[in-house]
């Protein structure tokens, strides 16, 4: 934001990324980097994450083998088998249980103050250990979020990416050998366009907004 408390401009990649629709392009042959895919995969690491939890993960799918697996398990006809790179995004609901050693580690680098860890995981366990319903909550809701970072990511690297949330999650489990305490929150393609891809018609921003109540009308107000 600059000095006139405006908004200030945004870099390009950006800018193009906030106009890329969720529309399933198929993907020319071109093969992505692996210098670029490995940043996409770094950017993705640097999410911010409650409680220190870092519940997402990944399996990352190259062979036309499994990326036709996932394809077939996809409900919208998505054509990621033309992708050159499909990314499984994973949640995991038992990653608290690991937060214990992981704020250890932040104490003994004193990142943290030892009453600041023993708090946070005082708090781990009253939230956690009792209520499944949290847990899948959270772990999704931190999952997504490195969704939309890989996104991000590789919108900077020039590359089109779309996700994909409605799928056959047992099949996929199955094949893929994925534990029980995994959920699949997201299909993601990665490469180039085959072609550019029309925006999709959007809702007026008021239709998203409600102020203060349910149902209340959103109205933006001027400031000085």
């Amino acid at each position: 934001m600059g000095d006139n408390g405006t908004c200030g401009n945004k870099p390009p990649w950006i800018e193009l990324f906030l106009h890329v629709r969720s529309s399933f392009a198929r993907f020319s042959g071109q093969p992505v980097p692996d210098e670029c895919l490995r940043r996409v995969l770094e950017l993705a690491r640097l999410v911010p994450t409650e409680s220190y939890f870092q519940p997402w993960r990944w399996i990352l799918i190259r062979s036309h083998a499994g990326k036709r697996v996932v394809e077939s398990a996809t409900q919208v006809g998505a054509p990621l088998s033309s992708a050159p790179v499909v990314l499984i995004c994973l949640a995991d609901t038992g990653a608290w249980k690991t937060a214990p050693q992981q704020v250890q580690e932040l104490v003994a680098k004193k990142t943290l103050s030892a009453q600041s860890g023993q708090e946070i995981l005082r708090r781990i366990r009253e939230q956690y250990a009792s209520s499944p319903e949290l847990t899948q909550r959270a772990a999704l809701a931190h999952a997504f979020i490195a969704v939309h970072q890989i996104l991000i990511a590789a919108a900077n690297c020039d590359l089109s990416a779309y996700w994909v949330s409605a799928f056959d999650e047992q099949k996929i489990k199955a094949h893929f050998h994925i534990p029980d305490h995994f959920l699949v929150a997201a299909l993601i393609g990665i490469g180039y366009a085959e072609k550019t891809v029309s925006p999709l018609p959007e809702l007026p921003l008021q239709s998203h907004i409600y102020e203060e109540t349910f149902g209340e009308a959103y109205e933006s107000r001027d400031r000085d």
